[in-house]
């Protein structure tokens, strides 16, 4: 009686092992998974992207070597019958260029007023340098004028010039000067003139700013670069969560009211979403760079 009765059990047992076959199994794929998710993220952590240092870094020239200044030989304290302007600067810059088979400067408005803002700066502290004795240079000038660039340049004259004809003159029989007036890059041009008092002497003051726009270069897409800051903090938190989860399920039991099965599932769950997000950061990353690559590349060959 007792050997049918054991027999029984044994019946019983094979029974329901039958019946709940696919549920240990599938508990067996969860727990199977989560160790080798588990093993993933430590791995990953060994290697886990820092987007930040990942990412190339833009560049951008904000002078031009060799920019000289040009002093006249003429200085007179009298009301000569000297006079520049904007436009006959304009126009001879663009003379000289036509003649060295160039394309012609566009006037620019924010140039015009980064070189207004130098010219007055410098009767103000009466200062004739590129650079203030604050310390501002053109390609501070330049930003804070919303010109944004890739290059900018700068050439300066002081004296009593007999017209714009002959400041242009000045300017190209100095090398330095020349170079800025004839640079193949150059797209945008502002120009800024004035008389007044420097050290003593009654004078005029012209400026010129030149600059290759960023528009010039391959567009870097900014949007792209907050997806990915974005994505990376999401990548952060979700690292902090697998962690948590991973302490919890090492406990063996219920934790936070969620049985050791279902912590297993949620686990694998949410390692599935990080590695398709930390792929897709990959990749953007990739995207991203190609671009500042071009960009870069274009800022190189302006500026050599």
């Amino acid at each position: 009686m007792k050997f049918f009765f054991n027999i029984c059990i044994v019946i019983f047992v094979l029974i329901s092992l039958y019946v709940v076959k696919d549920d240990l199994f599938s508990a067996y794929k969860d727990i199977k998974g989560y160790f080798e998710n588990s093993s993933n993220i430590i791995e990953e952590d060994k290697q886990n992207l820092n987007n930040e240092e990942q990412l190339q870094e833009v560049n951008t020239k904000s002078e031009t070597p060799g920019a000289l200044k040009v002093i006249s030989s003429v200085f007179s304290t009298t009301q000569e019958l000297s006079n520049l302007t904007l436009d006959g600067v304009f126009k001879w810059t663009n003379i000289n260029r036509q003649e060295n088979g160039l394309v012609s400067l566009k006037n620019n408005t924010q140039l015009n007023i980064s070189a207004r803002k130098k010219l007055d700066d410098m009767f103000a502290k009466q200062y004739f340098e590129h650079v203030s004795p604050s310390g501002v240079g053109v390609g501070d000038l330049g930003k804070k004028s919303g010109y944004e660039y890739v290059l900018i340049g700068e050439n300066l004259a002081m004296g009593n010039f007999k017209n714009d004809q002959a400041v242009l003159e000045a300017w190209m029989a100095s090398p330095g000067h020349r170079a800025n007036i004839l640079n193949t890059e150059y797209q945008d041009i502002g120009i800024a003139v004035g008389r007044g008092m420097f050290e003593g002497k009654n004078v005029w003051l012209a400026v010129q700013h030149f600059g290759l726009p960023k528009s010039a270069c391959p567009k870097i897409d900014n949007v792209l670069k907050s997806s990915i800051d974005s994505n990376q903090k999401i990548l952060n938190d979700m690292q902090i969560k697998l962690k948590e989860m991973d302490r919890g399920i090492k406990t063996g039991g219920v934790f936070k009211g969620i049985t050791n099965s279902d912590q297993i599932k949620q686990y694998n769950i949410l390692v599935e979403e990080y590695n398709n997000l930390l792929n897709k950061v990959k990749k953007d990353i990739d995207t991203y760079n190609i671009k500042v690559k071009g960009f870069n590349l274009c800022v190189e060959k302006a500026t050599t």
